[in-house]
Protein backbone atom coordinates (compact mmCIF):
# COMPACT_ATOMS: atom_id res chain seq x y z
CA UNK A 1 0.00 0.00 0.00
CA UNK A 2 1.47 3.64 -0.90
CA UNK A 3 1.28 6.61 1.40
CA UNK A 4 0.18 9.71 1.39
CA UNK A 5 2.20 12.73 2.25
CA UNK A 6 0.02 15.66 3.12
CA UNK A 7 2.51 18.28 3.32
CA UNK A 8 4.74 18.70 -0.36
CA UNK A 9 6.10 21.91 -1.25
CA UNK A 10 5.48 22.78 -4.83
CA UNK A 11 8.02 25.46 -5.81
CA UNK A 12 10.53 25.12 -3.01
CA UNK A 13 13.95 25.88 -5.15
CA UNK A 14 15.35 22.52 -3.80
CA UNK A 15 12.68 20.02 -4.75
CA UNK A 16 12.23 18.42 -8.07
CA UNK A 17 12.85 20.88 -10.75
CA UNK A 18 9.10 19.88 -12.80
CA UNK A 19 6.29 17.77 -12.54
CA UNK A 20 7.60 14.70 -14.07
CA UNK A 21 10.38 14.95 -11.24
CA UNK A 22 8.32 14.99 -8.98
CA UNK A 23 5.69 12.28 -9.99
CA UNK A 24 9.20 10.28 -10.14
CA UNK A 25 10.41 10.85 -6.50
CA UNK A 26 7.04 10.39 -5.59
CA UNK A 27 6.98 7.00 -7.21
CA UNK A 28 10.51 5.90 -6.06
CA UNK A 29 9.48 6.99 -2.67
CA UNK A 30 5.89 4.91 -2.69
CA UNK A 31 3.90 8.03 -2.56
CA UNK A 32 0.43 7.50 -4.07
CA UNK A 33 -1.15 11.11 -3.38
CA UNK A 34 0.52 13.94 -1.82
CA UNK A 35 -1.27 17.45 -0.71
CA UNK A 36 0.44 20.23 -2.87
CA UNK A 37 0.90 23.92 -1.88
CA UNK A 38 3.20 27.00 -3.94
CA UNK A 39 5.78 27.06 -1.70
CA UNK A 40 7.08 30.04 -4.59
CA UNK A 41 4.80 32.44 -2.70
CA UNK A 42 6.84 32.54 0.34
CA UNK A 43 8.78 34.09 -0.84
CA UNK A 44 7.29 36.34 -3.32
CA UNK A 45 3.66 36.57 -2.07
CA UNK A 46 2.46 36.16 -5.65
CA UNK A 47 -0.22 33.68 -4.11
CA UNK A 48 -2.51 33.82 -7.51
CA UNK A 49 0.52 32.18 -9.55
CA UNK A 50 1.51 30.02 -6.87
CA UNK A 51 -2.23 28.80 -6.67
CA UNK A 52 -2.59 28.35 -10.50
CA UNK A 53 -0.19 26.05 -10.81
CA UNK A 54 -1.06 24.23 -7.58
CA UNK A 55 -4.48 24.22 -8.96
CA UNK A 56 -3.26 23.42 -12.92
CA UNK A 57 -1.17 20.56 -11.81
CA UNK A 58 -4.16 18.30 -9.74
CA UNK A 59 -6.25 19.46 -12.64
CA UNK A 60 -3.41 17.11 -14.87
CA UNK A 61 -3.03 13.96 -12.45
CA UNK A 62 -6.07 14.15 -10.10
CA UNK A 63 -5.31 11.48 -8.83
CA UNK A 64 -1.71 11.82 -7.61
CA UNK A 65 -2.13 15.77 -6.19
CA UNK A 66 -4.87 17.63 -4.14
CA UNK A 67 -4.49 21.39 -4.02
CA UNK A 68 -4.07 23.22 -1.02
CA UNK A 69 -4.79 27.13 -1.06
CA UNK A 70 -2.28 29.79 0.24
CA UNK A 71 -3.22 33.61 0.70
CA UNK A 72 -2.23 36.09 2.46
CA UNK A 73 -4.05 35.80 5.78
CA UNK A 74 -5.18 39.39 5.67
CA UNK A 75 -7.35 39.03 2.73
CA UNK A 76 -8.88 35.97 4.17
CA UNK A 77 -12.21 37.32 3.99
CA UNK A 78 -12.66 37.39 0.07
CA UNK A 79 -9.90 35.28 -0.93
CA UNK A 80 -11.11 31.37 0.83
CA UNK A 81 -14.18 31.61 -0.79
CA UNK A 82 -12.72 32.39 -4.17
CA UNK A 83 -9.81 29.65 -3.87
CA UNK A 84 -12.83 27.32 -2.66
CA UNK A 85 -14.77 27.99 -5.61
CA UNK A 86 -11.87 27.39 -7.64
CA UNK A 87 -11.40 23.77 -6.45
CA UNK A 88 -8.78 23.87 -3.68
CA UNK A 89 -9.07 20.71 -1.56
CA UNK A 90 -8.06 22.63 1.43
CA UNK A 91 -6.47 26.04 3.15
CA UNK A 92 -3.19 26.04 4.42
CA UNK A 93 -2.35 29.27 6.82
CA UNK A 94 1.56 29.63 7.10
CA UNK A 95 1.90 31.26 10.91
CA UNK A 96 5.66 32.37 10.34
CA UNK A 97 5.14 35.97 8.25
CA UNK A 98 6.66 38.51 11.02
CA UNK A 99 4.49 39.17 14.46
CA UNK A 100 1.08 39.64 13.18
CA UNK A 101 -0.46 36.55 14.95
CA UNK A 102 -2.34 38.84 18.24
CA UNK A 103 -5.95 37.97 19.64
CA UNK A 104 -7.49 40.58 17.84
CA UNK A 105 -5.64 39.35 14.28
CA UNK A 106 -6.67 36.31 14.97
CA UNK A 107 -10.84 36.91 15.39
CA UNK A 108 -10.32 39.58 12.47
CA UNK A 109 -8.63 37.52 9.62
CA UNK A 110 -7.81 33.19 10.60
CA UNK A 111 -11.56 32.70 12.30
CA UNK A 112 -13.30 33.43 8.72
CA UNK A 113 -10.65 31.02 6.97
CA UNK A 114 -12.20 28.27 9.50
CA UNK A 115 -15.63 29.59 9.16
CA UNK A 116 -15.62 29.45 5.40
CA UNK A 117 -13.56 26.02 4.70
CA UNK A 118 -16.26 24.28 7.61
CA UNK A 119 -18.83 25.36 5.93
CA UNK A 120 -16.92 23.90 2.57
CA UNK A 121 -16.45 20.59 4.17
CA UNK A 122 -12.84 20.86 3.49
CA UNK A 123 -9.36 21.26 6.07
CA UNK A 124 -7.78 24.04 7.58
CA UNK A 125 -3.97 23.25 7.73
CA UNK A 126 -2.27 25.56 9.86
CA UNK A 127 1.60 25.25 9.56
CA UNK A 128 2.60 26.19 13.18
CA UNK A 129 6.01 26.60 12.47
CA UNK A 130 7.07 26.64 16.24
CA UNK A 131 5.60 30.17 16.43
CA UNK A 132 4.26 31.79 19.77
CA UNK A 133 1.53 34.83 19.06
CA UNK A 134 1.94 38.13 20.39
CA UNK A 135 -0.47 36.94 23.35
CA UNK A 136 -1.44 33.61 24.69
CA UNK A 137 1.09 31.05 24.35
CA UNK A 138 1.89 28.92 21.80
CA UNK A 139 -1.67 27.00 21.26
CA UNK A 140 -3.43 30.08 21.29
CA UNK A 141 -3.92 30.31 17.41
CA UNK A 142 -5.94 26.73 17.17
CA UNK A 143 -7.51 26.91 20.57
CA UNK A 144 -9.56 29.76 19.31
CA UNK A 145 -10.57 27.80 15.87
CA UNK A 146 -11.69 25.11 17.84
CA UNK A 147 -13.36 27.66 20.09
CA UNK A 148 -14.93 29.49 17.59
CA UNK A 149 -15.51 26.66 14.74
CA UNK A 150 -15.73 23.05 16.55
CA UNK A 151 -16.95 21.38 13.37
CA UNK A 152 -14.16 22.39 11.58
CA UNK A 153 -12.07 20.21 10.30
CA UNK A 154 -8.47 21.20 11.70
CA UNK A 155 -5.06 19.64 11.04
CA UNK A 156 -1.99 21.40 12.65
CA UNK A 157 0.74 21.05 10.39
CA UNK A 158 5.02 21.60 10.68
CA UNK A 159 5.16 20.69 14.33
CA UNK A 160 9.04 21.39 13.98
CA UNK A 161 10.00 22.93 17.58
CA UNK A 162 10.27 19.31 19.71
CA UNK A 163 9.51 21.49 23.06
CA UNK A 164 6.85 22.31 21.14
CA UNK A 165 5.12 18.81 21.01
CA UNK A 166 4.42 18.50 25.28
CA UNK A 167 1.73 20.98 24.14
CA UNK A 168 0.59 19.60 21.03
CA UNK A 169 -0.16 16.31 23.06
CA UNK A 170 -1.88 18.36 25.27
CA UNK A 171 -4.10 20.39 23.31
CA UNK A 172 -4.57 16.57 21.40
CA UNK A 173 -5.93 15.01 24.11
CA UNK A 174 -8.24 18.12 24.76
CA UNK A 175 -9.42 18.05 21.72
CA UNK A 176 -9.47 14.56 20.09
CA UNK A 177 -11.20 15.47 17.02
CA UNK A 178 -8.15 17.54 15.60
CA UNK A 179 -5.37 15.56 12.93
CA UNK A 180 -1.34 16.31 13.92
CA UNK A 181 0.95 15.90 11.31
CA UNK A 182 3.92 13.78 11.70
CA UNK A 183 7.36 14.87 9.77
CA UNK A 184 11.00 14.42 10.69
CA UNK A 185 11.71 14.44 14.49
CA UNK A 186 13.50 12.47 16.91
CA UNK A 187 12.42 8.31 16.88
CA UNK A 188 11.49 8.63 20.75
CA UNK A 189 9.04 11.71 20.30
CA UNK A 190 7.54 10.13 17.10
CA UNK A 191 7.23 7.10 18.76
CA UNK A 192 5.70 8.61 21.77
CA UNK A 193 2.89 10.95 19.57
CA UNK A 194 1.91 7.57 17.92
CA UNK A 195 1.47 5.75 21.06
CA UNK A 196 -0.54 8.80 22.58
CA UNK A 197 -2.19 10.05 19.53
CA UNK A 198 -3.21 6.08 18.42
CA UNK A 199 -3.03 5.51 14.26
CA UNK A 200 -6.46 7.37 13.71
CA UNK A 201 -5.21 10.82 14.50
CA UNK A 202 -1.82 11.20 12.77
CA UNK A 203 -0.78 12.70 8.93
CA UNK A 204 2.08 12.26 7.36
CA UNK A 205 3.65 15.41 6.55
CA UNK A 206 7.14 15.51 5.31
CA UNK A 207 7.82 18.91 3.98
CA UNK A 208 9.45 17.62 0.86
CA UNK A 209 12.29 18.73 0.60
CA UNK A 210 12.72 20.45 4.05
CA UNK A 211 12.53 16.41 4.83
CA UNK A 212 12.66 13.46 2.23
CA UNK A 213 9.15 11.68 2.87
CA UNK A 214 11.37 8.35 2.52
CA UNK A 215 12.99 9.08 5.99
CA UNK A 216 9.70 9.80 7.78
CA UNK A 217 8.05 7.01 6.46
CA UNK A 218 11.26 4.82 7.63
CA UNK A 219 10.60 6.39 10.99
CA UNK A 220 6.73 5.39 11.21
CA UNK A 221 7.39 1.99 9.46
CA UNK A 222 9.91 1.43 12.47
CA UNK A 223 7.40 2.43 14.85
CA UNK A 224 4.16 1.42 14.07
CA UNK A 225 3.00 -1.13 16.16
CA UNK A 226 -0.91 -1.71 15.05
CA UNK A 227 -2.33 -4.53 12.90
CA UNK A 228 -3.37 -2.63 9.58
CA UNK A 229 -0.06 -1.21 7.86
CA UNK A 230 0.75 2.00 8.49
CA UNK A 231 0.57 3.03 4.79
CA UNK A 232 -2.85 2.10 4.76
CA UNK A 233 -3.65 3.84 7.85
CA UNK A 234 -2.02 7.13 7.00
CA UNK A 235 -3.56 7.35 3.76
CA UNK A 236 -7.59 6.58 4.85
CA UNK A 237 -6.47 9.08 7.69
CA UNK A 238 -5.30 11.61 4.62
CA UNK A 239 -8.81 10.34 2.70
CA UNK A 240 -10.92 11.37 5.50
CA UNK A 241 -9.40 14.46 6.51
CA UNK A 242 -9.65 15.86 3.12
CA UNK A 243 -13.39 15.02 3.05
CA UNK A 244 -13.28 17.81 5.67
CA UNK A 245 -14.30 14.70 8.46
CA UNK A 246 -12.68 14.90 12.43
CA UNK A 247 -9.58 13.12 13.83
CA UNK A 248 -10.58 9.76 15.71
CA UNK A 249 -11.67 6.08 15.16
CA UNK A 250 -15.23 8.04 14.76
CA UNK A 251 -14.25 10.58 12.51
Amino acid sequence: MAWTDTAICYGHPKAAPDEAALLAVMDRWQVERAWIFGYDAVATHRFEEANARVLALAEKHPERFAPLGLLNPLHAETEVPRLIERGMAGIKLLTGWGNWISFENIGRYVLPMAEHAGAAGIPLIIAMEGVIPLTGGSLSLPLQVKQHCPKTCLVLDHLWSNLGWEDYLAFAREHPDVWLTLAGMPQRLLERALRELGPERVLLGSWYPETDTDLVTAQIERAWNHPVGAAGQFAENAARALEGRAAGASG
